[in-house]
């Protein structure tokens, strides 16, 4: 694929600058050797000087991803960048990426005021398993959005029509636009998907909350016991009690990381990383290098 005279090669560079594990021992304060021959190698490429910080070579890649290839990074950190940090309060707001629920992976979950799951579909992706994404979804998120570029939002529209499922457009200019709104699906929740994406702590606080109460069991009957007593639960009490529990993963780094808009095109990778401020500090540090 090459777009605008840029070569294939170069699209696959840039998107492999998008990656959490790229950016681990930066935040240590080591060296990845393979992620500075990546920045080494983008540079001439992308019309850069070979003095250009680092930090602008990221940026620059960045820039050529929104613009032609988008992958789904781009869009999980539209995401990132416009609900999470712009629309809602990060220090509020939880965001976690990748969250398993049944038997699909949501790309993105919100939890504010209310539990939302995110669905991205880029032009690359096929949609024919999105019905059953959906299904997944909706046991333990009464609201999911699908997220895709304008030029194939009205295809997910009409794919979608008669169902509570909304639809994020993204546009030209890397905005997000309401496609088709989303509606308030609550009769597929399941006590038993809700239960099995909780942690163990976050279990105990749901059986708590709901005066349940917690067994004291060994680790090997502890599964079922709890389920047991999860399921007593009807599956909107429960819910109440899963997205209060999920609320809990809040941001434990440094939250001025997210806010500050030279690192826009890291935003989703620092919510996985979540540097702490002597980290934020070193990845500051390995940007603002030259080579």
């Amino acid at each position: 694929m090459a777009t605008d005279g840029v070569t294939t090669a170069t699209v696959r560079r840039a998107a492999a600058l998008f990656s959490a594990r790229a950016y681990r021992p930066v935040l240590r304060g080591q060296r990845n050797q393979d992620l500075e021959e990546c920045v080494h190698w983008l540079r001439p490429r992308l019309g850069l000087s070979a003095h250009a910080a680092n930090g602008e070579v990221i940026d620059h890649a960045y820039q050529l991803l929104a613009r032609s290839y988008r992958p789904e990074y781009v869009y999980k950190n539209l995401i990132t960048s416009k609900i999470f940090v712009g629309r809602h309060r990060a220090s509020t707001t939880v965001m976690l990426n990748e969250f398993r629920v049944g038997s699909a992976v949501a790309d993105a979950v919100l939890v504010n005021g209310e539990a939302a799951a995110y669905e991205i579909k880029t032009e690359l992706d096929n949609p024919d398993k999105l019905t059953r994404q959906l299904a997944q979804y909706y046991k333990a998120f009464p609201r999911v959005y699908v997220v895709t570029h304008h030029s194939i939002a009205a295809r997910y529209e009409a794919r979608l029509e008669g169902t509570p499922a909304g639809v994020i457009s993204v546009g030209s200019r890397l905005r997000l636009s309401t496609a088709k709104p989303s509606e308030l699906h609550t009769e597929d929740l399941s006590v038993l998907t809700m239960f099995n994406a909780l942690r163990v702590d976050e279990t105990r606080f749901a059986l708590s909350a709901l005066g349940l109460g917690v067994p004291e069991v060994p680790n090997g009957l502890r599964y079922q016991r709890y389920l047991e007593r999860a399921m007593q639960a009807p599956a909107i009490a429960f819910h109440g009690a899963f997205r209060t529990a999920l609320s809990g993963r809040t941001i434990a780094g440094d939250r001025s990381l997210y806010l500050d808009p030279t690192l826009l095109p890291l935003r989703s990778i620092l919510l996985q990383l979540d540097p702490s401020p002597s980290e934020g500090d070193r990845l500051r540090v390995w940007l603002e290098r030259e080579e």
